[in-house]
């Protein structure tokens, strides 16, 4: 597992809105059978989309990134990769910041 991987919702129910969850977690962190994500909206919010909210694309569909809704899954949970967030990873590092220190 690595930070920015994107895994399909490991809760099935909810895959209709939020089909993603995309790793946030540090890959220093280690010792936890968790892994800290973020899910990914299939709502558009158009205009509204910011820093707060980056939208963002996975297998050619665009999302928006749901920065306060982060979950921790434990990690048997996260089994299906669906693709790597990498290249987004500052819009992703900005969108955390914003929420954790307002900046």
């Amino acid at each position: 597992m690595a930070q920015f991987d994107v895994y399909h919702h490991p809760i099935e129910e909810w895959r209709a809105l939020q089909p993603y969850v995309v790793d946030v977690q540090s890959s220093w962190v280690q010792g936890s059978d968790l892994r800290l994500t973020v899910p990914l909206l299939r709502k558009n919010l158009g205009a509204s989309a910011s820093r707060l909210y980056p939208q963002l694309t996975v297998q050619g569909e665009a999302l928006v990134l749901d920065t306060l809704g982060m979950a921790a899954y434990p990690v048997q949970d996260l089994r299906a990769r669906a693709g790597s967030l990498q290249a987004a990873s500052e819009a992703i590092c900005a969108a955390l910041d914003y929420a954790l220190y307002g900046y």
